[in-house]
């Protein structure tokens, strides 16, 4: 067994999660593990899969700054993806970390990432602890078990779903300080909750200096691959892959209906 990996750089919101999508049949298939980079052009924000949107995020306000909504295949609150390097980690149910209970798995993925960031020279931990999440605020606002920080302040956010006897695990790895303008777009935070400022970091706080995004990515793929015990295999998108993620964007994660919907039921294509 060897892991596939890919870096499909920066796409729309609504073609990132659906290519998510296709990623996790295709584990489901046999096809994994399977570990993506990826990046965001425009700027978007995500929304869990329990949120209700208007109630999460200031719809009109996105779209006048031009920053698409999309909703995850996952839970947690929403997230700004703007400079940054986002993940998605697939593999079949019984198969590597979904051999195991949630908080395993979680712990097992953390520790890749954190091996890939070491290998990049960045210093992180993994967090101990954290609050339950809430569908409300900022993703990075607080940081949950297993999620990576550096100097005790999140640097990655994570959130994982098993669903079609499959593992989907994806998050943001902040590179720069863009994501704070996601206090601009939601409601004001609870008395007592810590600023996104204070509570989260980024690639270039950490190293001090600007961010080699293809060395970095190269770093993520390599820890993977050692924590798991597997192979690494680079394999881009196939051009049936590509195809139907093309498809299920536009049928499903690009419209309204689904990104702004007000029911707590949002499951993944079939």
């Amino acid at each position: 067994m060897s892991m596939r990996f890919l870096d499909t750089g920066a796409l729309p919101g609504a073609l990132n999660m659906a290519v998510d999508d296709v990623l996790l049949d295709a584990a489901r298939g046999g096809g994994g593990p399977i570990l993506r980079t990826y990046g965001w052009s425009p700027p978007a924000v995500s929304l869990g899969l329990g949120q209700r949107a208007r109630e999460a995020v200031d719809v009109d306000r996105c779209r006048d700054l031009g920053i698409d909504i999309v909703r995850r295949p996952t839970g947690g609150r929403a997230v700004l993806h703007w400079n940054e390097i986002t993940y998605s980690f697939h593999c079949a149910e019984g198969e590597g970390p979904a051999a195991h209970p949630l908080p395993e798995a979680c712990r097992i993925l953390g520790e890749c990432l954190a091996e890939g960031l070491r290998r990049g020279g960045v210093d992180v931990e993994l967090a101990p602890g954290g609050r339950p999440g809430a569908r409300h605020g900022a993703c990075f606002a607080s940081a949950s078990r297993w999620e990576l920080t550096s100097g005790g302040r999140k640097l990655v956010g994570s959130a994982q779903r098993r669903t079609r006897g499959a593992l989907l695990q994806h998050g943001s790895l902040l590179a720069g300080p863009e994501h704070l303008r996601l206090a601009e777009l939601i409601p004001a935070p609870r008395q007592g909750d810590p600023s996104l400022e204070a509570a989260s970091t980024h690639l270039a706080e950490c190293a001090g200096e600007p961010l080699d995004r293809d060395r970095l990515v190269g770093c993520l793929a390599t820890g993977f691959g050692h924590v798991l015990g597997l192979p690494v295999r680079e394999a881009p998108l196939t051009p049936a892959e590509r195809r139907r993620a093309e498809v299920l964007a536009r049928e499903t994660y690009a419209t309204e209906g689904h990104a702004l919907r007000a029911t707590d039921a949002a499951p993944l294509s079939r």
